[in-house]
């Protein structure tokens, strides 16, 4: 009986642990306040003392999100994005917008990491099923479903990379 509650007492703690690194390293791109990296993001000189990110690491941005329209949120680091604001960049058909370009870049390079949706092949319209098959146009990882189309997406790569993913 000792040993199931210590099993379990660990496990609930090893998780409580992977979840607040999960959460931290989403944090990260908030971390370093250069101006080149935080974007177009302005904060506030009250607010956040002239800052890209306050004290606990939020992007500076429009507090007063309009209640009309569902705020936008970064799909890197999760923080919300005010109105007009942030970077935006279309990777199969859909516009995604980020707060910063330390997210964008963390997205062009492993795009599955932070899309919710299935993924299909803009070559052949198969599911995608693996980040193991891709091809690298302008620094962002295009997924593809097989090795032949990676050869014809690399022969005109502006046909496919924001042909829209059929769910």
């Amino acid at each position: 009986m000792k040993t199931k509650i210590f099993l379990a007492s660990l496990f609930i703690a090893i998780f409580a642990l992977a979840v607040s690194n999960t959460y931290s390293q989403d944090k990260e791109c908030c971390k370093d306040k250069s101006s080149n990296h935080c974007g177009d993001m302005k904060a506030s000189n009250e607010t956040n003392n002239g800052k890209c990110c306050d004290k606990h690491g939020n992007a500076g941005g429009d507090s007063t999100i309009s209640t009309t329209t569902a705020p936008l949120t970064c799909p890197v680091s999760g923080e919300a994005i005010g109105e007009g604001q942030g970077l935006k960049f279309d990777y199969y058909g859909k516009t995604y917008t980020f707060c910063c370009e330390g997210c964008e870049a963390k997205f062009k390079k492993e795009p599955m990491n932070y899309i919710k949706e299935e993924l299909t092949c803009p070559v052949m319209g198969d599911k995608i099923e693996s980040k193991d098959v891709y091809a690298m146009h302008n620094g962002t990882k295009y997924y593809l479903c097989c090795e032949s189309c990676i050869k014809k997406f690399d022969k005109d790569p502006e046909k496919y990379m924001n042909k829209k993913s059929e769910n």
